[in-house]
């Protein structure tokens, strides 16, 4: 019980790591990859990203 524990707690802290900069979130993306395993961490992997909005300062309307 032990060993699988741990492996369920590393998969999901990956899982979290990958989703913190993808729209899931790194809250899903830890519970999908804690209970899913490998198949949360390709959920996750195949999230979109999130993109950075930028803005045109010296535009004036």
């Amino acid at each position: 019980m032990g060993p699988l524990l741990i492996g369920a707690i590393l998969a999901g802290i990956i899982g979290a790591l990958i989703g913190r900069n993808r729209k899931i979130g790194a809250g899903w993306a830890f519970v999908l990859c804690f209970f899913l395993g490998i198949i949360g961490l390709i959920i996750t992997a195949c999230s979109k990203k999130n993109e950075t909005e930028f803005v045109d300062v010296n535009k004036n309307d």
